[in-house]
């Protein structure tokens, strides 16, 4: 289309549109926390409620034609929680906590807009012959979007307890039972409007294929019981040597974000409700103290997830969003080592070192990734389009094989005016090795290692801080993450991590 990119450096951090950005956002709430000594132990109860307003508007396809130029996801959410729970010693070797848990959501999508320009024709147009050469019909996708009003319900409500009991001395076995009932009432309604008014059945096709009516309405229920069971042996203040069995537990989702279409341009309904993810986890690990001022603590552990919740990207502009989609099968397995130093008062050291190794063991209906879209493979003798793969064996998004972290801090005694405290200097280094980001292992869809800089320098006393502080010192240029852009029209988008950044902080307490 003769268009030229003006920037072509994403760390110029310039972007070039021709819709305006508004990312009006309003959130708030309220909690209440009441405490009640009764026996041995203490009666909490919680109360809680917040909410989240969103009229966004976006430019999404990053640039100054007029392709995909509305994307509006407005939306309000509504959540209120309830726990009381009970917590102390039953005897002097046993001791817990129960529970009840009571949490809703309102989740309220309104008139939420995506709408395509004059543009958008060459963008869906794969060939230029047959049906497809008439995409660039005049006004064909002009002004032509979907609007969207949906609602999700929620309800989930929970009964838990656990102990902690010394059966024999110095060793503890700490089981732990949860209970869990989860309900969710969906309706969801996609209209579309606008482009080039016609009787044509072709044209209507072709506008079908970019967006196309949706409704659908559904009830889902499920329940779960989890639990963990610890054993610790704590022979000494110095040493606690633990092992862990827990089962977890992700509750059924639904998508309200445009579902992709089967061949016959109807929405794929079996997509609307994702299955509950359920997880089990062993962990075996030490908690030290080897010498004064030094704590010590290594961890190893291995989880398995069946039906692991992923959200994945679609060609399809009506679902630029992505969605939530099932692997069948993930393993993620590693090994954790932290500790600090503490040298008086005037030195404190810390480092971490995590080795992570996550998998996909079975996904065998993943998306396929942005460089292979349009990827055929003969069917029935036929040589056709698919929209999917298997990702078996492929590693999971966001996670780095290595995490490394350490810091220092040197502090000194004085006043401040009259206020007495301590003067500090402090430094911390980062690194993450590379990582996939995407939920299809992809050969351009992934961000390479990198490693963070920050320091702070400053004044603290018990109700009262004051210092100026520095990130990123080094002004690294990286990504946080890389993602298949909306039409996956080859087009990837960057989330870029923060330049180097600086400024004060003033705190008070009372």
């Amino acid at each position: 289309m003769g268009y030229q990119q003006p920037k072509i450096d994403p760390f110029s951090r310039e972007i070039n549109t021709n819709t305006p950005w508004r990312h009006n956002q309003s959130i708030g709430g309220v909690s209440i926390n009441v405490d009640y000594k009764i026996g041995n132990g203490t009666l909490t109860s919680t109360t809680a409620w917040r909410f989240w307003n969103w009229d966004p508007t976006n430019d999404r396809d990053f640039s100054e034609l007029s392709a995909l130029t509305k994307s509006q996801g407005n939306s309000r959410h509504d959540q209120y929680s309830q726990e009381v729970r009970y917590a102390g010693n039953i005897t002097e070797k046993l001791s817990g906590v129960v529970g009840v848990f009571l949490l809703g959501q309102n989740l309220q999508g309104l008139d939420q807009t995506e709408e395509v320009g004059k543009d958008q024709w060459r963008f869906v147009q794969t060939s230029a012959t047959g049906a497809q050469a008439l995409y660039s019909t005049p006004g064909l996708l002009d002004g032509f979007g979907i609007k969207t009003n949906s609602t999700i319900k929620s309800l989930s409500a929970a009964v838990f307890g656990q102990v902690d009991w010394e059966v024999l001395k110095n060793l503890h076995i700490l089981p732990g039972l949860r209970y869990t009932y989860d309900k969710k009432d969906v309706v969801y309604d996609r209209a579309t409007y606008g482009g080039l008014q016609t009787t044509d059945a072709t044209l209507l096709m072709l506008k079908a294929a970019v967006y196309a009516n949706q409704q659908f309405s559904t009830n889902v229920e499920n329940n779960n019981l989890s639990g963990n069971f610890t054993v610790s042996y704590r022979p000494t203040p110095r040493l606690n040597a633990f092992a862990t069995f827990s089962t977890a537990y992700k509750p059924v989702g639904v998508n309200v974000g445009g579902l992709p279409t089967l061949a016959n341009g109807q929405a794929d309904l079996s997509l609307a409700v994702v299955k509950p993810e359920y997880v089990e986890h062993y962990e075996l690990g030490i908690k030290t103290k080897p010498f004064k001022g030094a704590i010590l603590n290594v961890t190893a552990f291995n989880t398995d997830i069946k039906d692991y919740q992923t959200n994945v990207q679609s060609p399809q502009l009506g679902v630029n969003r992505g969605y939530l989609a099932n692997a069948e099968k993930v393993k993620v397995k590693g090994l954790e080592i932290d500790g600090t130093y503490q040298l008086e008062r005037f030195l404190t050291l810390n480092a971490a070192l995590a080795y992570l190794d996550g998998k996909y063991v079975t996904f065998t209906n993943a998306p396929l990734p942005l460089e292979e879209t349009g990827h055929t493979e003969l069917v029935n003798g036929v040589a056709t389009q698919v929209a999917f793969k298997d990702a078996s064996g492929g590693r999971l998004p966001g996670i780095s094989k290595w995490n490394i972290s350490g810091g220092a801090e040197f502090s000194t005694s004085g006043n401040l005016a009259t206020k007495p405290g301590r003067y500090f200097i402090a430094g911390d280094a980062s690194y993450r090795s590379e990582y996939s980001s995407n939920a299809t292992p992809s050969s351009v869809l992934n961000v390479q290692g990198y490693s963070l800089f920050n320091a702070r320098l400053g004044f603290r006393s018990e109700k009262f801080s004051a210092f100026v502080w520095s990130r990123n010192i080094g002004n690294k240029n990286y990504y946080e993450q890389l993602q298949a852009a909306a039409g996956n029209s080859g087009l990837y988008a960057g989330v870029l991590g923060d330049p180097r950044t600086y400024g004060a902080t003033l705190r008070f307490s009372f």
